[in-house]
């Protein structure tokens, strides 16, 4: 019976605490929100990404929108991980003040692919990733499909 007070500790330990996971508000540059999206991608944190990610109205997971969001952000999780990441640049979406394209550079298995990242400002002034050209990073299992090899 003594060891069940400290099977409990490292049961709980193991699990986290059951804790929330630091929530990471949309910052001012897009370029930094789709790093931190890249970060959540990294680390496998759906929640973060759902924070990071939605509308002009606000982020998916604030507004619930669309309503297969968690859909949609496992699927980008599966395309966008195991990759390094590099901001190579941004500028506006011609006709948008509200829009921005950071251009993020992924290199996964040996190859190097450019990938535009749509960010949106929000109703109250911050960044949110909108959309994420998911055919430019191209098949995670085939990473290197599509492109002439090197000589």
């Amino acid at each position: 019976m003594r060891g069940l007070p400290f099977a409990c500790l490292v049961l709980l330990t193991a699990c986290g605490g059951g804790g929330k996971p630091a929530r990471v508000e949309p910052s001012a540059a897009p370029a930094a929100v789709a790093a931190a999206f890249m970060r959540a991608v990294a680390d496998s944190n759906l929640t973060q990404m759902a924070e990071l990610w939605g509308t002009s109205k606000g982020s998916a997971a604030a507004t619930g929108q669309p309503a297969d969001f968690l859909q949609r952000i496992a699927v980008m999780q599966l395309y966008l991980r195991g990759a390094t990441t590099k901001v190579l640049g941004n500028g506006p979406v011609p006709g948008s003040g509200d829009r921005r394209q950071v251009m993020l550079e992924l290199t996964r298995g040996g190859c190097v692919k450019q990938v535009p990242f749509t960010m949106v400002r929000t109703k109250d002034g911050a960044w949110l990733v909108n959309a994420v050209d998911l055919n430019a990073a191209g098949n995670p299992a085939k990473p290197c499909e599509g492109v002439p090899p090197e000589p």
